[in-house]
């Protein structure tokens, strides 16, 4: 499936530049040209990054008490 249509960028292309490290949706623009056109496609990949980011506690980061 397209993630990108201008580009035709794929999912998983996009999939690709996150697991590699792009953690922005310009670091994914820089590696896979998606979003850079007409711009459609910027909620999705934003969804897609916020899908992959792992917790607090997935990271390692202490919970701190309030």
């Amino acid at each position: 499936m397209f993630a990108c249509i201008c580009r035709a960028v794929t999912s998983d292309q996009v999939s690709t530049a996150i697991d590699s490290g792009a953690a922005t949706v310009a670091a994914v623009a820089r590696a896979t040209r998606a979003c850079t056109s007409c711009g459609m496609c910027r909620e999705r990949i934003a969804g897609m990054l916020a899908e992959r980011r792992p917790s607090p506690l997935e990271a390692g980061q202490a919970v701190q008490a309030a």
